[in-house]
C-alpha cells in the first residue's frame, strides 16, 4: 500500500492544496495530511489554529478522510531541521514525501524518498496573498478557496480579527 505525506500550513487551505491532495488521492492508496506549524496560531502569517485548519480539510474531504483514504495529523516545529524530519519519520508510516516546497525536500533529503511538484498559480494562490487581500477587505481571496471553506473563515470573523493580530 503506497502512502504519500503531505505537509503544508494551510493558513488558510487554498484551492492549490485542495488540487493538489485531490490529485494524491488518485494516485496513492493513502495520503497524510501534514498540518505543519500546528503550535502557531493567532498571529499575521499564521492567523488559524491547527484545529480550525483540520476544520477546513474536514470541510473539504471529510468523505475522504472517513473511508481513511486522508489521515490529517498536526506537526509542530522543532528546534533543528534534522530533528523536525525525524521525529516526523519516526511517527508517521508513509513512502514518500511530496511536495513543493525546497525547503520540506532538503528536509527528507536521503531520509525518505521525495516527489517534487510543481504548485499551480503560486504568486496568486498562495497563503500570504490571500491573507493580504483578507486583511485589506478584498472579497477576491474568496474566489481562491473552496466556497465552503471561505463561508467558514467568514463565520470566525477574520478580517478583524487578522488585522488586530501582532506580526
Amino acid at each position: 500500500m503506497a502512502i504519500a505525506l503531505f505537509i503544508g500550513r494551510f493558513q488558510p487551505l487554498h484551492k492549490g492544496h485542495i488540487a493538489v491532495i485531490r490529485n494524491l488521492i488518485k494516485k496513492y492508496d493513502k495520503v497524510i495530511v501534514g498540518i505543519g506549524s500546528a503550535e502557531k496560531s493567532r498571529t499575521k502569517t499564521n492567523p488559524f489554529t491547527a484545529d480550525e485548519r483540520r476544520v477546513m480539510l474536514e470541510i473539504v474531504f471529510g468523505k475522504e478522510i472517513n473511508e481513511g483514504k486522508i489521515e490529517v495529523v498536526k506537526i509542530e516545529d522543532k528546534p533543528s531541521d534534522e530533528e523536525w524530519a525525524n521525529e516526523i519519520i519516526s511517527k508517521y508510516q508513509f513512502d514518500e514525501v511530496v511536495t513543493g516546497s525546497d525547503w520540506i525536500a532538503k528536509c527528507f533529503e536521503g531520509k525518505k524518498p521525495v516527489k517534487k511538484i510543481k504548485l499551480r498559480k503560486g504568486e496568486v494562490l498562495n497563503g500570504t496573498n490571500i491573507r493580504r487581500l483578507m486583511s485589506e477587505g478584498n472579497k477576491e481571496w474568496e474566489k481562491l478557496v473552496d466556497k465552503k471553506v471561505a463561508n467558514y473563515i467568514k463565520e470566525l470573523a477574520l478580517k478583524e480579527f487578522i488585522n488586530s493580530l501582532p506580526s
